[in-house]
């Protein structure tokens, strides 16, 4: 299943270090943000409540970026997003950040589909339904920030 998703992120002066380059955390957080607009271009939710109370969310199980070329304050980045892997359970999702066609990361994150009952631990558990139908649909658009 190939599936493609394009967020974009313009660099804010306080996610640089004082020479205006990106310090390497925010790739994370910018894989994150794309992850949340993926959702809710999709309609849903990352964290949420069930009608029994019970809360879910997809905690990450790895996380990894490899660095190619600085990106800097002001820039306009591109954040492709391709499903590789999607189970009942599980969604991995490769990214890859581009700055006027210059490949600046590339990076990916693996999360698992768990629920929080009351007065339980946190366990891992099927996606509903409409979630893995919604995610193996084809978008219809791109989404930017």
């Amino acid at each position: 299943m190939t599936y493609h998703y394009l967020a974009k992120h313009h660099v804010e002066f306080f996610e640089t270090d004082l020479a205006g380059i990106v310090h390497f955390a925010n790739f994370y957080r910018y894989m994150e943000q794309a992850e949340h607009q993926f959702f809710r271009s999709l309609g849903l939710k990352i964290h949420g409540t069930l009608p029994d109370g019970t809360v879910f969310g997809w905690p990450r199980v790895s996380a990894t970026c490899s660095f190619k070329s600085p990106a800097f304050y002001e820039d306009d980045i591109e954040i492709g997003m391709t499903i590789l892997r999607l189970t009942r359970r599980s969604l991995t999702i490769a990214y890859k950040f581009q700055r006027d066609g210059v490949l600046l990361a590339e990076g990916e994150l693996k999360t698992a589909y768990c629920i929080f009952p009351p007065d339980s631990k946190l366990e891992s558990a099927e996606m509903p339904g409409d979630y893995f139908d919604k995610l193996t649909m084809k978008p219809t658009n791109e989404e930017s920030t």
